[in-house]
């Protein structure tokens, strides 16, 4: 493939790059949303925080010359097209409908039909929601149909428990559309990667999902827990073992350092799924993956996002299918409880 150099001034030093032309300049996505509509496009918001009827889109990006892998980008979609992912092209109002038209109805013989839905946590907008969209399926080099469900979170640090009580409402929502969406979806094609309190949402979904209708399950590949805001008794007791009766490969990030962990358990009163209480959550038929060692900023929390190390753990579980005994960097450890029962999780090499 042509490399092109690309020369980006900044303050008085000039910086050269190499850019690769692997990775599309553009990247496009769906979405499916449960807030209202505002519809500001020329300042880039689109939806704000109040809840409302589910309603389908499409949004394109370009993606930035010289883009580092890994940046996660907190500005609106009016960005400057050097430095963030901009909005070039805006679809609204489809319905679910005329959504799964598109996805399933259109496709060319040979096309790659996986899909990735990102539920992303908490304190985060729309706009936020499909920027880190956009920059992992990029970062993943992920080919098939990338689509991001967006509940309506206040996008505020103080909207904690707002925040809770409209993930709690939505996930009806989310269920409705997994079940219409995995109907028409092939065989082991969905892979479901949930951020913070989206995984409360995300599982909650799910597991609704294969209560009332068990036949889908074959239909998803993966179901990928980053950071979870989740009660760790009640995962372990009432989801867990859902979760591993279905027919998807369930991998859980954990770390130490998560701060948000440690807030969202001082607030709930309770460990998190994506803390780690002298040792991490292990349940038998679920990839537990300790991030610790893993450079990921002062919050430790975006890890999913942000580290090109966890990028690549999750580009060789979706794109590689590999388990995590066959992927590069992670190494098992081991601790046994009270009990004598001996659980193995896996670890970042330093």
């Amino acid at each position: 493939m042509a490399l092109i150099t690309l020369f980006l001034v900044s303050g008085c030093a000039t910086e050269q790059t190499i850019e690769s032309n692997i990775r599309p300049a553009t990247v496009g996505e769906y979405y499916v949303t449960d807030r209202d509509f505002i519809g500001d496009v020329e300042h880039g918001k689109l939806y704000g925080n109040r809840r409302a009827s589910m309603t389908c889109g499409y949004l394109k990006f370009s993606r930035p010359p010289a883009y580092a892998i890994g940046r996660l980008q907190k500005d609106d979609l009016a960005g400057d097209s050097l430095k963030c992912f901009v909005l070039r092209q805006f679809k609204s109002g489809m319905s679910e409908t005329e959504l799964l038209t598109e996805l399933f109805g259109t496709q060319k013989p040979g096309a790659n039909k996986d899909i990735l839905l990102y539920v992303h946590g908490f304190n985060t907008t729309f706009e936020q929601a499909a920027v880190t969209m956009a920059q992992v399926k990029s970062d993943l080099n992920f080919r098939g149909s990338a689509i991001f469900f967006s509940w309506p979170s206040n996008g505020k640090v103080l909207g904690y428990v707002v925040d809770q009580n409209n993930i709690d409402w939505s996930s009806k929502n989310l269920k409705s559309f997994l079940k219409e969406l995995a109907k028409n979806a092939l065989p082991k094609s969905i892979c479901i990667l949930a951020h913070s309190m989206g995984n409360r949402e995300a599982v909650n979904a799910f597991a609704g999902l294969m209560t009332d209708a068990p036949e889908l399950k074959d239909r998803f590949r993966l179901i990928i827990m980053a950071a979870p805001d989740v009660d760790a008794t009640i995962f372990e007791r009432d989801l867990a073992p859902v979760l591993t009766r279905s027919e998807a490969k369930v991998t859980l990030y954990v770390s130490r350092n998560d701060r948000a962990m440690q807030l969202s358990k001082d607030v709930n009163g309770y460990v998190r799924l994506g803390g780690v209480d002298r040792y991490p959550l292990v349940h038998p038929g679920i990839d537990t993956v300790d991030v610790t060692n893993v450079d990921n900023g002062s919050l430790g929390h975006d890890y999913f996002a942000t580290s090109r190390q966890v990028l690549s753990d999750i580009y060789y579980m979706i794109n590689g299918k590999l388990d995590a005994k066959d992927r590069f960097s992670l190494s098992p450890a081991q601790y046994t409880t009270q009990d004598g029962v001996t659980h193995t999780y896996w670890i970042f090499e330093k």
